[in-house]
């Protein structure tokens, strides 16, 4: 029975001693492989080799492997695996006074002074990753301090129109329109008005842009706004204002009503209709100097053909108008008539000239007829350094550069751009 266990035993042994041995025979081959390899200088080549034989390994078997392991790994600057073979060399080394042992120390000295170089520079790194992620925290916190402080210079408005010398301008909100200052004020609130002209330091804001029922007049020097007499109550026949010039820098401002044999001429810096001479007096006067023919109540004769005599636009000027629409101006210095065929619209005279159009086309008319495209604007240019910015959502800001700065501002309160806050909050 002892005799058979014994058989068994080395019949289940036998196989694993052979493979042991094969498996050890295999692996020195790949290890002589990889050393001639490595003193030929091909060391991608030895690595590789030496990574085949650690596969027929349990583990390193002697100091022979474990100081080729440590070379291998130090020229591939794999530093710490290069150190765990040189501690395995110095473990199964017996012989500590061979040059081999000497030259492994020298190795391992090296090998420590890279680890400890790589630790080094990791530390560093981590340092400056760090300060790098304090810095990102500390500008992603005034980024966000600005963001929300910029919230209160934001202006919720949909359009803003030209500044003139008063730092004013008309603004539209809502289909609304107002008059705002250049640092965002709202000088005059938003009113259900979809139209306006301005000129000479006025703007006159219309509920229609033709044939208008509502006007709106604001004196920018002033700073103070109307509603207009309404038309009615000048004749009780219109339902409209009809064609509105535009205003003058003596106040007067003139439309041309719908069923009236007279133009609406209103004086919006006195807040008064245009006063006139009395009419028969006048009409005395201008039969006697030859401008008229004859007249009769409001009807003057001129070349034979009864007119009626309408509003006075300023210089002497008077409408015309024949039985059913205007015929026309008449000059009242020298008897000279305008045709209004050609001559469609005059304005309110001032400072030597009328607005005039013609088929649509603006210019501008002396009290001789003497006409030229261009007028001075009394409106003026704005002089002041604000900015409107609009925002993607459709929002604006007021950008004001102050002393080199740029500068959010709002009423009276001032907020440094972005870019110049953070640089200051660094300081």
């Amino acid at each position: 029975m002892k005799i058979k266990f014994i058989i068994l035993s080395l019949v289940f042994l036998f196989p694993f001693t052979i493979i042991g041995q094969t498996n050890s025979e295999i692996s020195n081959v790949y290890i002589k492989r990889s050393e001639v390899l490595f003193h030929n200088l091909e060391m991608d080549r030895s690595l590789e080799i030496f990574n085949k034989a650690l596969k027929y390994m349990d583990s390193v078997p002697n100091s022979r492997v474990a100081k080729l392991g440590a070379l291998l790994h130090f020229e591939h600057e794999k530093f710490f695996e290069a150190r765990s073979y040189a501690k395995w060399y110095f473990e199964l080394e017996e012989d500590k006074e061979t040059e081999d042992y000497q030259n492994m120390l020298e190795t391992y000295v090296n090998i420590q002074e890279e680890i400890d170089k790589y630790i080094a520079e990791q530390k560093a790194l981590e340092l400056k990753r760090l300060r790098e992620d304090k810095e990102a925290h500390r500008l992603d916190s005034l980024n966000k301090l600005w963001t929300d402080m910029s919230k209160a210079y934001t202006i919720k408005i949909d359009s803003i129109y030209k500044f003139n010398k008063h730092s004013l301008a008309v603004f539209s909100k809502d289909g609304q329109l107002g008059i705002m200052d250049d640092v965002g004020n709202v000088i005059d609130k938003p009113q259900n008005y979809n139209h306006f002209i301005t000129y000479d330091g006025y703007v006159l804001m219309l509920d229609k842009q033709k044939n208008p029922e509502k006007i709106y007049a604001y004196n920018c020097n002033t700073k103070q706004g109307f509603l207009l007499p309404s038309v009615s109550t000048f004749n009780v026949k219109s339902t409209h204002y009809g064609k509105v010039m535009l205003p003058r820098g003596n106040g007067l401002m003139v439309t041309y009503p719908n069923n009236s044999k007279k133009a609406y001429v209103y004086n919006v810096k006195d807040k008064s209709f245009m006063e006139t001479t009395d009419l028969n007096d006048f009409l005395k006067m201008l039969k006697k100097n030859d401008i008229i023919e004859k007249y009769k109540d409001e009807q003057v004769r001129i070349n034979k053909q009864w007119l009626t005599l309408g509003s006075h636009l300023g210089a002497g000027v008077y409408e015309l108008y024949g039985d059913d629409n205007r015929f026309g101006f008449l000059n009242t210095s020298d008897g000279k008539v305008l045709d209004a065929n050609f001559y469609n619209y005059l304005g309110g005279f001032y400072n030597g000239n009328f607005e005039l159009l013609e088929d649509g086309k603006q210019f501008w008319m002396d009290a001789d007829g003497i006409k030229r495209e261009t007028n001075k604007d009394e409106n003026g240019m704005y002089s002041g350094t604000s900015r409107f910015v609009k925002h993607a959502d459709g929002t604006y800001g007021i950008l004001q550069n102050r002393e080199g700065k740029d500068y959010l501002v709002f009423g009276d309160k001032a907020l440094l751009n972005k870019v110049q806050f953070i640089e200051e909050s660094s300081r």
